[in-house]
């Protein structure tokens, strides 16, 4: 009687998938999403107008996108763990640092320069490249998985955020902030890889494949910064997320002002917005799966024209429950973006350069991400109410949407499965 044969061993990438989805969890839990709990006091302590208070976003997605460029090309040519453990340990020092600012410029500086720089090389970024690199025929799914950690972050951390700053007040939870990041450290530096034949396996941890038709973005050149900015999917594609992206993080930041103006307490916006936040959840999970099997670009519109249905709710000033369910129905719509948009990122240009695409398009991105928040905070300002800003922000996603018209479709491989990196997009 034969021998039974060898049980392979565990596919590595799942856990890799784990570890991305606690990165971005924490470094846009603890910084994107709760940003605007903290603005009311930053206003109260240094006599900060709202649009001034939202200048600490601003200055951070400047610097984070500027840098994506420079840690994009790193993380496709070097060591991500490397990359991702320096980012975690600067995001904790930048937490230290603020809780001791004494001058508004302080934390501008501090959050904009410091803490942005930590999440570019721990976040989304490194994140979803690994998680890229690990999965090919399943990567809309894996990315939708590790994609699950903002939201979640957000709907653990927010709230905790509240009732820490309530408890402790906003140097103190800073500083709470800084000792659980760093915990990051040792997790990332156990299981981060590069990719699947660092520890002798394939992608998806599949056999060797012996016939059929090669994985889909398994291959395919390198892609230059040069040659992606002669490409008019790479600017259709930046520039309409770009819009979608900074102007939603333009309203997320402006949403406990938002709900202080209707009347509500920082505590219960804060759980609406912690479980907005968490409601992306199914919605990624939902998403990255649709995105392994349909046209991406029909899923961003989707998930856009919900999220303007929702804003168009907000700017009626509506009662709680409508504040409520139109947050929630946001949330879990805009929970859907990012794994689609790796997708679409992997099927136009495949892997190999997915760094180097996604930091390149984040410098694109910048300008709208830049501004938002600002340009929300002042319209408040000039008008005593936000109904001008939801305004703006809905139909700068509707221009979002009609951009992504000239992306072009990607090519299908073979049914089921994501298209070849598509020739001269």
């Amino acid at each position: 009687m034969s021998a039974a044969p060898p049980r392979a061993p565990a596919f590595w990438g799942w856990w890799i998938v784990g570890v991305a989805f606690a990165a971005q969890a924490l470094s846009i839990g603890f910084t994107i999403i709760p940003y605007g709990l903290f603005t009311p006091s930053i206003e109260r302590e240094f006599g900060a107008s709202t649009a001034l208070s939202q200048l600490g976003l601003g200055v951070f997605t400047v610097v984070m996108t500027l840098s994506g460029p420079v840690v994009g090309p790193i993380l496709d040519r070097h060591s991500i763990r490397a990359v991702m453990c320096g980012g975690a340990t600067l995001l904790s020092v930048s937490f230290l640092a603020l809780s001791l600012a004494t001058e508004l410029w302080q934390i501008a500086l501090l959050f904009g320069v410091l803490a942005s720089v930590g999440v570019t090389m721990m976040g989304p970024l490194s994140a979803t490249t690994v998680v890229a690199k690990w999965f090919e025929r399943r990567r809309g799914l894996a990315v939708g998985l590790a994609a699950m950690g903002p939201p979640a972050g957000g709907l653990v951390l927010v709230p905790l955020a509240g009732g820490l700053i309530e408890a402790l007040g906003w140097r103190g939870t800073l500083q709470v902030f800084a000792a659980i990041n760093l915990g990051f450290v040792p997790l990332a530096w156990l299981i981060v890889r590069n990719r699947p034949e660092d520890v002798g396996q394939l992608p998806d941890g599949g056999a060797p494949r012996m016939v059929g038709p090669a994985a889909p973005g398994a291959t395919g050149a390198l892609w230059s910064s040069a040659k992606l900015l002669r490409t008019r999917s790479f600017w259709a594609m930046a520039l309409g997320l770009g819009i979608v992206f900074g102007f939603g993080g333009g309203w997320n930041a402006n949403v406990p002002k938002f709900g202080q103006d209707l009347g509500h307490s920082l505590s219960s916006i804060a759980w609406l917005m912690g479980i907005g936040a968490g409601l992306g959840i199914p919605g990624t999970l939902l998403f990255g799966a649709l995105a392994d099997r349909f046209d991406n670009r029909s899923l961003l519109w989707a998930s856009i024209a919900i999220q303007i249905g929702a804003l168009l709710v907000l700017r009626s000033q509506p009662s709680f429950a409508w504040l409520t369910g139109a947050l929630w129905v946001f949330g879990f719509s805009a929970g859907g973006l990012l794994p689609v948009y790796a997708s679409l990122i992997g099927r136009l240009f495949g892997p190999l350069s997915f760094g180097r695409v996604m930091g390149l398009a984040g410098v694109v991105m910048m300008p709208f991400g830049a501004a938002a928040p600002v340009i929300a905070g002042a319209l408040r300002d000039a008008a005593g109410d936000y109904r001008a800003a939801l305004g703006m922000v809905a139909l700068a996603f509707a221009a979002g949407a009609v951009t992504l018209v000239l992306v072009k479709p990607p090519r299908p491989a073979f049914p089921g499965a994501a298209a070849q990196p598509a020739r001269g997009a």
